[in-house]
């Protein structure tokens, strides 16, 4: 006999509210549902509201899930109903014949060939960022890291996306490029909205949401159309922008809602996601002076003479940093938890062999993150930041999920340029420079949004005394 959601155990609702209390307060949710999987076990029943809804961290759980993803699981409609009225028909929110669609030219343009091409907009950038830390550091100033990086990848994106020069690094803070960082969060305040007041009166906040997103398209629109020029004179793609210029074989042209859409989804979740990614590994970085010098060194053997790599398989030797981006993306992921629902009524088999049946639509809390401090037998002394063990690692049986980019046919398709940025930017600032944490302001915490980013995080750059001299 299989197991319904209600008979689940979890935590105690409350009336009306369910356990919207405990999920929002402090901006923690992600440790909230973790905590409640140590407490119920791996798959647990909660409340948002009056509606059940089911956690797991249940290995096979998330495998059946994230495999059979677009078929026979979507993502949540609550969430795609937010993400629709802000990017609709965007390869995030699409489902069924239209996300295969969308998918194919998004995985096309991210793909390493693509990244091979796009290396000198992030060199470019590099250097930008690594002179306005030079800066700071003889101005004796501190860094607000997440800033910093949220500038620096808004500005890599939208020139892999749209061949643009957005130079968010050295935006006044009145531009399009610091109002782009608002967008995740207002997600996250109307996904966990008591109800969708926007739809009836528009606060302040709202109105800029809606302005920025006007602005916004109108800029994706008007290189699109110098796109369409240019691929119609017969130039190659040289950007994302010019990739979707050109229909698959045997599929319609995009819509320029659906270009706008598409711009839009890339260019937030590049931003968001991969700056958060860099700052807590800088964090890391400077919290550990002996992780530090290894960087620095193993960067000095690398690049020589140089300041930035000359190209990804350069990259590729700085196995050191790869391996710091990792263990700080395991101490604290950005992603840690997926939302979907079965398009039909379900049953899975747990890896107790107890089954656990799913009607059409029941919202699930994928933890795909709970083993990077729970699964010992990979992850020994768990709470250690040990880069180490990324590069000493041997196979062994997974027995709580780690999938930091998701998994099966929804895999993030960023995964590569985001991985990529961060080895550059954490190898360069640590060869160039000394990092120390600024710790003037209190200790650095976290904040869930859509997704978890740090905060309070600063440092203060001194310059290196010593560096291979310069050829």
């Amino acid at each position: 006999m299989s197991l319904s959601v209600r008979t689940l155990g979890g935590p105690r609702p409350l009336p009306l509210v369910g356990n919207l209390p405990e999920l929002t307060r402090g901006n923690r949710l992600h440790r909230v549902l973790t905590d409640w999987a140590d407490t119920y076990g791996p798959t647990y029943r909660f409340r948002m509201g009056r509606t059940d809804v089911v956690g797991t961290a249940d290995p096979a759980h998330l495998d059946v899930a994230l495999r059979r993803r677009p078929d026979d699981f979507r993502r949540a409609r609550r969430m795609a109903e937010v993400l629709e009225e802000l990017a609709p028909h965007g390869v995030f929110t699409a489902e069924g014949k239209q996300w295969r669609r969308l998918r194919h030219v998004a995985t096309q343009s991210l793909n390493a060939a693509y990244l091979r091409q796009y290396f000198a907009t992030i060199t470019r950038v590099t250097e930008r960022l690594l002179g306005r830390w030079e800066a700071a550091a003889a101005a004796g100033a501190r860094v607000d890291v997440l800033d910093s990086m949220l500038r620096f990848t808004l500005d890599v994106t939208a020139g892999l996306a749209m061949g643009v020069d957005l130079n968010a690094l050295e935006d006044d803070g009145t531009g399009l490029p610091s109002r782009m960082a608002t967008l995740f969060p207002a997600i996250a305040d109307r996904l966990f909205a008591p109800f969708p007041y926007w739809r009836y009166a528009k606060l302040p906040r709202d109105r800029r949401l809606a302005e920025t997103l006007d602005e916004f398209a109108a800029v994706v629109r008007e290189h699109f159309a110098l796109a369409r020029d240019r691929v119609n004179l017969g130039r190659p793609p040289s950007n994302f922008l010019e990739a979707l210029v050109r229909p698959l074989e045997n599929e319609p042209e995009l819509t320029d809602e659906e270009v706008v859409s598409n711009m839009l989804t890339m260019l937030v979740a590049g931003e968001d996601t991969t700056s958060s990614l860099i700052a807590w590994s800088l964090h890391f970085v400077a919290e550990n002076p002996d992780v530090q010098e290894r960087l620095r060194a193993e960067a000095d053997e690398v690049l020589g003479s140089r300041r930035t790599p000359d190209d990804p398989p350069m990259v590729g030797r700085l196995k050191y940093a790869a391996a710091v981006v990792q263990e700080a993306q395991r101490m604290c992921p950005v992603a840690p938890y997926l939302i979907v629902e079965p398009t039909r009524d379900l049953t899975l088999t747990g890896q107790d062999r107890r089954e656990l049946f799913l009607p059409a639509g029941q919202q699930i809390f994928l933890l795909n993150t709970y083993g990077a401090l729970r699964d010992v037998e990979r992850f020994p002394d768990p709470y250690a930041f040990r880069p180490q063990r990324w590069l000493d690692a041997e196979p062994t049986a997974e027995t709580f999920p780690f999938a930091p980019f998701g998994g099966g046919p929804r895999f993030c398709p960023g995964r590569n340029l985001a991985l990529l940025e961060a080895g550059v930017v954490v190898s360069v600032l640590a060869r160039e420079m000394e990092l120390v944490p600024d710790r003037s302001s209190g200790p650095v915490g976290e904040k869930a949004a859509f997704t978890v980013f740090p905060t309070n995080l600063f440092l203060r750059p001194r310059s290196r005394e010593t560096r291979p001299a310069r050829g």
